[in-house]
C-alpha cells in the first residue's frame, strides 16, 4: 500500500542526535531530532544480502516539497497524539 517500504534502517536510529544541544528528554526536542533525521537522511545500515554478502545502505534526504510537507504533518500529528497521551498541552 502507499507509503510502505522495506528498509534496514531501524526506527531507533531516528532518535540519534546530531548535536549535543539535542539531548534533552522532552517531546519538542525528540520531535525535532526525528524530523531532522527523517528529512536530512544519511542514516546508515549494514546487512547481509540473499547471498550472504555484507551490504551497506543509507537513507536519502527528502527533497520534494510535497513529501516534506506530508512527512512534517504526519510527525506533527504523532507528536500531538503523544502529548495528549502524556497529558501535555501543545504549544500555541
Amino acid at each position: 500500500s502507499e507509503g510502505e517500504t522495506t528498509t534496514h534502517i531501524q526506527p531507533s536510529q531516528l532518535l540519534n542526535t546530531r548535536r549535543t544541544g539535542d539531548r534533552e528528554n522532552d517531546l519538542w526536542t525528540t520531535f525535532n531530532v526525528v524530523q531532522e533525521n527523517a528529512i536530512r537522511g544519511g542514516l546508515e545500515a549494514r546487512f547481509r544480502d540473499e547471498h550472504g554478502r555484507l551490504r551497506r545502505s543509507s537513507s536519502r534526504a527528502v527533497k520534494g516539497i510535497d513529501q516534506d510537507v506530508k512527512l512534517n504533518k504526519a510527525l506533527w500529528t504523532l507528536s500531538e497524539k503523544m502529548a495528549e497521551l502524556k497529558g501535555l498541552r501543545a504549544a500555541a
